[in-house]
């Protein structure tokens, strides 16, 4: 058993999920950290039972599903 190990890794899972969604009040801030490079595809649970699926591919959205829909107003897209 390696504690510190186990500990990284949740750390390293944590910082990949900040860098791409962050929330503030209300607010759902996607890919404030992501490169625009990167590829990534992710499902992931916000604030106010909120589920975002977004898919960014060569610089750009080309997926993004916001559940409940009432809350596709509070999305801010921050690709860079």
């Amino acid at each position: 058993y390696r504690p510190f190990t186990l500990e990284a890794n949740m750390y390293a899972a944590d910082a990949l999920q900040e860098m791409l969604l962050q929330t503030k009040g209300e607010k759902i801030y996607l890919f404030p950290a992501w490169p625009k490079e990167w590829n990534v595809h992710f499902k992931l649970h916000a604030p106010g039972k909120t589920t975002v699926e977004a898919e960014l591919k060569d610089g750009k959205i080309v997926r993004l599903v916001v559940l409940p829909s009432n809350r596709r107003k509070d999305v801010e897209l921050m690709i860079n």
